[in-house]
């Protein structure tokens, strides 16, 4: 049998939140950790996995050490062990850290979070922040 139908085996989706932004550059967004997240939208959850989806343009996305990768249009990001990242595109700019703006964001319904600083394609990056809360099955 695969590895992907090995882990299936132990791991139950529990539910997801999809939200969306569009940002011009530049822009630079903390991103929350996994329990930050669940506090919002699953407080019950084990684990929350965190995606970002890159639908148009171009971004970067590091690690707190310091690794970096840069994305364009159609890539994804899977941060699955919640380690701490920055996603953005430019430099000089001042990272906002998402937990801050997510109240907000939930609030007004999923809608459209918009930020950064007015620059035209190819500076433009369209995000889905994508976070997905499992269980896994203890034996």
């Amino acid at each position: 049998m695969d590895v992907l139908s090995e882990v299936l085996k132990v791991v139950k989706l529990r539910g997801a939140l999809f939200y969306n932004g569009e940002f011009s550059a530049p822009w630079c967004v903390n991103a929350s950790s996994p329990r930050a997240l669940a506090r919002h939208f699953a407080p019950q959850a084990e684990h929350v996995i965190i995606f970002h989806l890159l639908t148009e343009g171009r971004a970067f996305c590091r690690l707190e050490s310091g690794a970096q990768i840069s994305l364009l249009a159609g890539d994804i990001v899977m941060v699955p062990h919640g380690d701490r990242h920055m996603i953005g595109n430019g430099t000089g700019v001042e990272a906002v850290n998402d937990s801050d703006e997510l109240s907000g964001v939930i609030a007004q319904g999923l809608n459209l979070w918009r930020m950064g600083g007015g620059a035209k394609l190819p500076g433009l990056f369209a995000v889905t922040w994508l976070a997905t809360w499992i269980s896994v099955r203890h034996f």
